[in-house]
């Protein structure tokens, strides 16, 4: 007999990678990031105020000063679009067999709207819309001897105003949105 065996419901767990796409925000995103490796990542923080009150000191409420969420994606392709996307500026072009990538000297920050789809074990899918998001700016290119080269992508979220059917957002729903459909 096993013991210390909580109650578990096994077609909700989750393991492997997934499929990114990229949009303009207020539209479904459908161009695919392309191969990705490792361990994608989405994180979300929110930094809290806390209110204390009497002696000895108690805390007597919470409130949130600050949202964010991060979707980390190492891409293994030499696609300039991509990089030009978690760097939020840069110029792609593309003439015959030559494609080129240039940078340098925009202020501004260009935003995509986000799709990270997953496919569960048992066939559910876990789709996370991350409604507008920019780049981080920055990228570090690791040029592996013996294994694929990375292009790690961050994307942190800006407060959208539409979801990808162009809906405006409630006011506590601008970030994300994460939808679990079981097969």
């Amino acid at each position: 007999m096993a013991y210390n065996v909580p109650t578990y419901d096994t077609t909700r767990f989750s393991f492997g990678p997934g499929v990114l796409y990229m949009g303009a925000p207020g539209t479904t995103p459908l161009i695919e990031v392309g191969a990705v490796k490792g361990n994608p990542e989405f994180s979300i923080e929110r930094t809290l105020l806390e209110v204390f009150q009497g002696s000895p000191k108690s805390k007597v409420a919470q409130y949130a000063t600050k949202e964010v969420a991060i979707l980390k994606v190492s891409g293994i392709e030499w696609n300039f679009d991509n990089l030009a996307y978690a760097l939020g500026a840069g110029v792609t072009g593309i003439n015959g067999t030559v494609e080129t990538f240039e940078f340098g000297g925009d202020m501004s920050v260009t935003n995509r709207a986000l799709r990270f789809v997953h496919r569960t074990p048992d066939g559910s899918t876990i789709d996370l819309h991350l409604f507008k998001a920019e780049g981080s700016g920055k990228i570090a290119v690791a040029f592996n001897e013996e294994d694929t080269h990375e292009f790690p992508f961050e994307f942190h979220t800006l407060e959208g105003t539409t979801d990808f059917a162009g809906s405006a957002l409630a006011a506590n729903k601008k970030h994300f949105k994460i939808i679990r459909t079981k097969a």
